[in-house]
């Protein structure tokens, strides 16, 4: 879309970010747009699944309880070789597409989010979510290790910010509906409202949260989240048995869980990272890294094919208490032994626990060669069911060791999850709501807590997304916010004797004329004045494009059409409230007038920057040079 139309303009001036009702009835709005686009993903994913699992390869397949597949039936006999190079020709493709197409499109997405929102303003590319679906289906479709959030987040977060941009929203705004975007297709996919919310706002820190943008991410989050109910989808992913905190002893052994996912999650970080490092100096072509990362998950899962796709249809029957190995059978066959409960194969408790963590280890490698080889895939499902693998294996070893406590099984997988992901996302609040919401039950939100915390305190040193920062004082996106104190103490009159005139135009000036003189001094925005010299606004060239071959177009628009209504200062002023109006209105000057609203001059962005650095140094501050 140009940057100039007339009618954008006009929309803006009347739909413009103003104040917090704005940000929130947008918010509702990204939600709609986003759990559409969820339920449409989805979609598109089961279709491809079906083909590839049901026509292919002929495996069985099973699903959570709140999903509706496609298929799920084998339609051909099973094809162990098929099962093997499956994951080669997804990842092929994932390749080809990424290298060819949208370099974006490869990882877990999250990065990418976590990276637009510290250091792209909540910009987001609108061909990415569209590019990274499809990577995404390829690499999963195809039976890599990756869960579906990485193009959900990317979608909803594209549909913040492209909503943002329409309406002309400030940096700081463009963040939140990004983040709230992010928080509709997390609420949709895994029909987790509130742990949605909490996700957005927890993941682009380690030891922080993004408290700002809460509200506008819940609202977000619930309203994808009834938009999926309303396609059909049922309340929570999971069905789960009655689970409860029976006994407080229970707790001690919740607390070896944290340990357990601490050091697991220590090794999936550390292994994850050097596959990422190892794949990027890799000299091969960059279309052949997934491919080669779909080779290890296919020779792993033709033997283990729990670890294909996210594995939460596996958890699913785990935590129902089906037989694992039965669970697990690619064929759907039977083998002796009662299925329907996991006291029907209890004689052998520790082969079951060493299954668990065995899963569980190997879970960890094939995510890390599906995602970190350049694949594209979340790395939440993966998380969730590694941690529940541990939970498994911790939770039958003491019922194995402790017989008469009558410990629940299931409640340490549906712990173990949450445990897990707060540990390497450095997400504890996240990661226990996430998993109430995903099971439908708050029972067991106190183990819940305990886990969670342990796992994320005792894991505060890493994290397996890069891109994250430690709190708000270390990230870009407040830099000025965290220093605001500094700037409260300074005004205006006291720091500049003298201000800028150089880059000032009257409002009855051409456009046209506007740009030729833009281009002699070198500047992209103007304070506009009235014939008496009033200050009437500032016009910013970098958000209007006047083309110079629109004929007699060119004579007719003036400065005064399209002038951005920035709030002027005076000298008695501070220079944190200068900062606020820069950041909001998205200009790099300001003006300052006397109190009957003639132009006194203004300062640029840099002057305000200037004169921080000259308090901090200190510095004796000066009158800005001249342009």
């Amino acid at each position: 879309m140009p940057d100039y139309h007339p009618w954008l303009h006009q929309f803006r001036a009347l739909m413009g970010i103003r104040n917090p009702r704005r940000v929130y009835m947008y918010s509702i709005l990204i939600g709609l747009a986003t759990g559409a686009g969820a339920v449409l993903f989805h979609l598109a994913l089961s279709y491809a699944e079906h083909f590839t699992f049901d026509y292919l390869v002929g495996m069985h397949r099973s699903y959570p309880a709140g999903e509706h597949p496609i298929g799920g039936t084998p339609q051909v006999p099973f094809n162990p070789w098929m099962m093997m190079l499956l994951p080669v020709v997804g990842g092929l493709l994932c390749g080809l597409l990424v290298y060819y197409i949208s370099p974006d499109a490869a990882g877990s997405g999250t990065d990418t989010m976590i990276n637009a929102f510290h250091r792209k303003e909540g910009k987001v590319s609108s061909r990415i979510p569209l590019y990274k679906s499809l990577a995404t289906i390829f690499t999963v479709s195809s039976g890599g290790s990756a869960g579906p959030e990485g193009p959900i987040m990317q979608i909803g977060g594209g549909i913040g910010s492209a909503i943002a941009r329409l309406v002309g929203a400030g940096a700081r705004a463009r963040r939140t509906l990004m983040l709230a975007g992010i928080a509709g297709g997390l609420g949709a996919v895994f029909r987790a409202p509130l742990g949605g919310a909490l996700t957005a706002v927890e993941v682009v820190y380690r030891e922080d949260i993004e408290s700002d943008s809460l509200i506008p991410c819940i609202l977000s989050s619930v309203t994808a989240y009834l938009v999926a109910r309303a396609a059909g989808d049922q309340s929570s992913i999971f069905a789960v048995p009655e689970v409860s905190l029976q006994h407080y002893h229970e707790l001690l052994f919740y607390f070896v869980l944290g340990l357990a996912c601490t050091g697991v999650g220590y090794l999936f970080t550390v292994f994850f990272n050097y596959i990422r490092d190892t794949f990027a100096t890799m000299n091969i072509h960059p279309a052949w890294k997934p491919a080669l990362g779909g080779l290890m998950v296919g020779l792993i899962g033709v033997f283990f094919p729990e670890v294909y796709g996210s594995g939460l249809g596996f958890m699913q029957q785990i935590i129902l208490g089906k037989n694992p190995f039965i669970a697990a059978d690619p064929v759907g066959s039977s083998i002796p032994g009662n299925p329907d409960d996991l006291q029907g194969f209890a004689a052998d408790p520790l082969a079951i626990a060493g299954f668990f963590l065995l899963v569980a280890l190997l879970k960890t490698v094939t995510t890390s060669f599906t995602v970190a080889s350049g694949g594209s895939g979340g790395i939440f499902a993966p998380s969730l069911f590694i941690g529940g693998m541990l939970g498994g294996a911790v939770g039958t070893l003491t019922s194995y060791l402790f017989p008469d406590l009558d410990i629940s099984v299931p409640s340490f997988i549906l712990v173990g999850m949450a445990g897990f992901f707060s540990g390497v996302a450095g997400a504890p609040m996240a990661g226990m709501i996430t998993v109430c919401d995903i099971i439908g039950s708050y029972a067991l939100l106190p183990p819940l807590m305990i886990v969670s915390i342990i796992s994320s305190v005792l894991s505060h040193k890493w994290s397996v997304y890069r891109g994250q920062m430690k709190n708000r004082f270390e990230s870009p996106a407040h830099y000025y916010d965290m220093n605001l104190d500094i700037l409260d103490s300074l005004k205006i009159r006291d720091v500049f004797s003298e201000f800028r005139t150089r880059a000032v135009c009257e409002n009855h000036m051409l456009l046209a004329d506007l740009e030729d003189r833009a281009h002699e001094i070198q500047a992209s925005d103007f304070i506009v004045i009235d014939n008496e010299s009033k200050y009437r606004g500032v016009c910013s060239l970098r958000r209007v494009h006047h083309s110079r071959h629109t004929g007699a177009i060119r004579m007719l628009v003036t400065v005064e059409d399209v002038l951005d209504t920035v709030p002027p200062l005076t000298p008695d002023d501070t220079l944190a409230r200068a900062l606020r109006i820069l950041m909001h209105s998205e200009v790099d000057k300001f003006a300052i007038i006397d109190r009957s609203g003639t132009l006194l001059g203004y300062l640029r962005f840099n002057d305000v920057f200037q004169a921080y650095h000259d308090k901090v140094r200190p510095l004796h501050p000066s009158a800005p040079p001249p342009e």
